[in-house]
């Protein structure tokens, strides 16, 4: 008996030889075979130019995917800049379509093969059922991957189109995130909240400096054009805070020629000389946009400290609460938590953003962000404008791989710390860096940190501690 034979019983050639029992072996056989090797099954039953070719290509898609694992397994903010970059996933999505158009075929012309009509009607339903579940799946599944590399794709040259790359500067990206606040009855984006995440390039290790809205008197950075008309400082008088800034130079373009956005320059340049950081790139997240996010990866859970209204001082009526206690947030749930200052204030409210930022980095694993990446590339059109190109996004999700687990220290220029209407800079700048150095430190702190049920995060060497 020839080997073909002892795979597809005696009878692969001579059909009348077969046994009802024998036909339907093979028929499985031949299912089987083309699924864990594509082209296998035709080998074996002679036909040879279709399953050689069919097999040449399985075995050239292993040997160069083994080939890509082994030349950048140490490299893995190169593989996952893959994923981000625009022409890498253009060809992605036509291979893996074209992948499932050849295996389906393949699947037909083994059901062909299998001759299911000289079956018994159970035996042939049963091959013709699994044949089809097995092209479905393969169609389902190209179908779910082509639209999320699409909605990927759109998502990154939407989002992340600026082409401009910044160096760190003493090993450290320090990343402004800035919470818009606009809205139709309001003049001016007016940042609702402003914050310095410090990123050790090698390390990932992060150190949060908070703004507050109301800080007065903030300088500009050397070389800034707003020291032209505040070369003492934006000290016009206490309406001129620093999310003022944005306002007063979003029509300057006598200052900033060329800017797509004056207000938000002139904000960085304020933010780089409070902190004494070179800012090299912003993310400007849409507050309302936000709740979006939430709600695409299921919610984020919050260890409540105290209870907060889920209302403004002009609807108390509403009478509704996040109360105390582990809580599963929605998207509206989650924006009340980081913005609610009814029996709070704005310093009590920047320790939960901070709470907020660290459990979304912490319960954002690979998993959920894989599960959930249609939805969450879907919200990031509407939450997200950043000057962050895509050819950075690899490296920064592998510092975000590399940072988890580590603890996130944090520096709040607030009371009774700093005053924030005389503000001392260079004690400012001083706490910044003393973070930052206790960050780079390999010595364990050994300080407790103090709840005191929501400001403590302004202050900690251990964020997730005190959250």
């Amino acid at each position: 008996m020839s080997h073909r034979a002892s795979l597809l019983g005696r009878g692969y050639q001579d059909n009348h030889l077969d046994s009802p029992r024998v036909r339907f072996r093979r028929a499985l056989l031949l299912c089987l075979m083309t699924v864990l090797v594509p082209g296998s099954g035709h080998i074996a039953v002679g036909k040879r130019a279709v399953g050689w070719f069919a097999v040449t290509l399985w075995l050239a898609a292993l040997g160069g995917g083994g080939y890509v694992l082994w030349k950048y397994r140490t490299d893995r903010a190169e593989v996952l800049g893959w994923f981000t970059d625009t022409d890498v996933l253009m060809l992605a999505r036509a291979g893996i379509v074209a992948v499932a158009v050849l295996w389906g075929i393949l699947f037909l012309d083994a059901w062909r093969l299998a001759s299911p009509f000289r079956l018994n009607f159970m035996r042939a339903a049963l091959i013709t059922v699994l044949n089809l579940a097995i092209i479905g799946g393969v169609a389902g599944s190209t179908a779910y991957a082509s639209q999320l590399i699409k909605v990927s794709r759109d998502t990154v040259k939407v989002v992340f189109k600026a082409t401009k790359t910044s160096e760190p500067l003493k090993g450290r990206y320090n990343i402004l995130l800035l919470g818009s606040d606009a809205r139709a009855d309001r003049t001016g984006i007016r940042p609702d909240s402003m914050t310095v995440a410090s990123i050790d390039a090698d390390t990932g290790k992060v150190v949060l400096i908070s703004l507050p809205r109301n800080l007065q008197n903030v300088p500009f950075s050397k070389g800034s054009p707003m020291l032209k008309v505040y070369p003492y400082g934006y000290n016009c008088g206490p309406t001129c805070l620093l999310n003022a800034v944005h306002t007063a130079a979003q029509n300057r373009t006598d200052l900033y020629p060329g800017s797509k956005d004056p207000g938000l320059d002139a904000t960085i340049d304020a933010i780089q000389g409070v902190t004494k950081l070179k800012i090299n790139y912003y993310v400007m997240v849409n507050l309302n946009g936000f709740k979006g996010l939430v709600n695409a990866v299921g919610g984020v859970t919050m260890d409540v400290k105290t209870r907060i209204a889920m209302f403004g001082h002009d609807d108390a009526w509403k009478n509704k609460y996040i109360e105390i206690g582990k809580q599963k947030l929605n998207g509206q749930q989650a924006l009340w938590y980081a913005r609610s200052r009814v029996q709070s204030d704005d310093y009590t409210r920047m320790g939960r953003q901070k709470c907020l930022m660290a459990a979304m980095a912490d319960q954002l694993s690979p998993q959920k962000v894989l599960l959930n990446a249609t939805k969450i590339a879907k919200s990031g059109k509407e939450l997200l404008s950043t000057n962050i190109p895509a050819k950075e996004l690899g490296q920064f999700a592998d510092l975000a791989l590399k940072s988890r687990g580590e603890k996130i220290r944090t520096v709040s220029v607030v009371p009774p710390e700093f005053n924030t209407v005389t503000p001392d800079f260079p004690a400012i700048q001083a706490a910044i860096q003393k973070a930052i150095d206790k960050s780079e430190s390999t010595v364990k702190s050994t300080k407790k940190p103090k709840d005191d049920s929501g400001r403590a995060a302004n202050q900690t060497d251990d964020l997730n501690a005190v959250c």
